[in-house]
């Protein structure tokens, strides 16, 4: 019996001095390199976006509709594309206090769609940002410790923080999804097959959780002087379906009470009648967003 608790605490403390370690290599590796794939963007986002003026935010229709390289290009102000694919809406109020924590843009634009508002919690894939746990940006400290008192002390473990993300750090450097341009921009290539139009049989509602985290996202930029602009992405749905949406609607009175501009680009032309624009029902391809970024371009000129 002797031997074996000798036996389990020799286990346990290698255990400990191999995660201690393999923890400092780790964070070294951090603080000298950016994580492959779509770390690259958030990364950006998170500890170098201290000169851009304009700064797109959203879920991965946002990353793929507009080319912030040819923003850049056109109206001659440093531009970055930081959105992101898979990721709920905390994860961009994330992000939104992260840039203003290093600088205040002149413009921010939030790509998303309706169903974006329509969900809870922090997501499946807020776990993306374990890597930068502990390193002092204190909203993904905070959202990673939600939970019980044992998970809270399981993240001090690299083994176990890292656990559930390695190998999808792993495959980004073998694999890219998307089109890789530049200023974080990713587009979507062009389907083997166009999409047909969704047709929305029920409109979903906004969740309390999501409007309280929307009017955060909006006082925010107000609070720092960023002009903020919400874009809802071009879609492939049906007309008849798409032009009272609750999420829309409640967005577009909360954009109004805090002057915001707000442009519904669902059912846009000439995405509202050509398919061969769009990769799947909720993301336009690559030819989609060369007019899509004309359309943001327009606008900001």
């Amino acid at each position: 019996m002797k031997r074996l608790i000798v036996w389990s605490i020799i286990i346990i403390v290698t255990i400990l001095v191999l995660d201690i370690c393999f923890g400092v290599m780790f964070n070294s590796h951090m603080k000298n390199h950016t994580l492959p794939g779509d770390y690259e963007m958030t990364d950006h986002i998170l500890r170098n976006s201290d000169n851009e003026d304009i700064v797109v935010l959203g879920s991965s229709v946002a990353l793929n509709s507009i080319n912030t390289k040819t923003l850049q290009d056109s109206l001659g102000i440093k531009s970055f594309n930081g959105g992101a694919n898979g990721q709920s809406f905390p994860f961009h109020l994330t992000l939104l206090k992260s840039v203003l924590s290093q600088h205040a843009p002149k413009h921010i634009i939030l790509g998303i769609i309706p169903d974006n508002l329509s969900t809870t919690g922090k997501g499946a894939r807020y776990n993306f940002l374990a890597p930068y746990y502990g390193m002092g940006i204190s909203d993904i400290d905070s959202r990673l410790e939600e939970g019980d008192a044992i998970e809270k002390t399981l993240l001090k473990s690299n083994f176990y923080r890292l656990n559930r993300i390695w190998f999808r750090i792993f495959l980004y450097n073998f694999v890219q999804a998307g089109i890789k341009g530049e200023n974080g921009f990713i587009a979507k290539p062009i389907p083997p097959q166009f999409p047909e139009r969704m047709e929305i049989v029920e409109h979903k509602s906004m969740s309390d959780e999501r409007r309280n985290q929307f009017e955060e996202f909006v006082k925010l930029c107000k609070d720092n002087d960023v002009k903020l602009t919400v874009v809802f992405t071009p879609q492939c749905i049906t007309s008849n379906n798409s032009a009272e949406d609750p999420i829309v609607n409640e967005v577009r009175e909360i954009c109004k009470k805090n002057g915001v501009q707000l442009f519904d680009d669902r059912m846009i032309a000439p995405f509202n009648d050509d398919n061969t624009l769009f990769y799947d029902d909720a993301h336009i391809n690559i030819n989609g967003s060369k007019i899509y970024t004309d359309t943001i371009l327009t606008r900001l000129k």
